[in-house]
């Protein structure tokens, strides 16, 4: 089961993809804040991050860029929803790292078609270190 960090300031959207994301067999982690998001993040090392960018305290391009700066969550994916569908915060989100960008609103089934595109390269990963590390001497690490 994947972990997916969903952070948002909107309580409404974030039960809503809490019960959607979690019924297509995901396990949600919610954050309401950027700061709060970062040190999650580092703290549960989600699979995948849903980032808002328009949020109180740390807003989600920072939050990004803090989640790159670490070298343990450097390469988790960052996929932004936000209401801001201009050029320059589209540009503003890639710039810090974003992985995906999607506009609000969207469908469900959409953000799920995204994630995957980005889960699937990731558990191939984990179950190659996992294979490396039972292939060894037959010692658990």
């Amino acid at each position: 089961m994947y972990t997916i960090l969903v952070v948002d300031d909107d309580e409404d959207l974030l039960k809503a993809l809490d019960f959607y994301l979690s019924r297509s067999n995901y396990h949600i982690i919610q954050a309401k804040n950027g700061a709060e998001a970062a040190v999650k993040a580092t703290e549960l090392e989600p699979d995948l991050v849903l980032l808002d960018i328009m949020m109180p305290n740390l807003d989600g391009l920072t939050a990004c860029r803090g989640i790159r700066s670490v070298e343990k969550t450097k390469d988790i994916p960052v996929i932004m929803l936000t209401a801001r569908g201009d050029v320059e915060t589209i540009k503003s989100a890639f710039k810090a790292g974003a992985t995906d960008y999607m506009v609000k609103p969207f469908a469900v089934e959409q953000v799920i078609s995204r994630m995957e595109k980005f889960l699937k390269p990731r558990q191939s990963k984990r179950e190659r270190k996992r294979d490396r590390v039972e292939i060894g001497d037959g010692n658990a690490i």
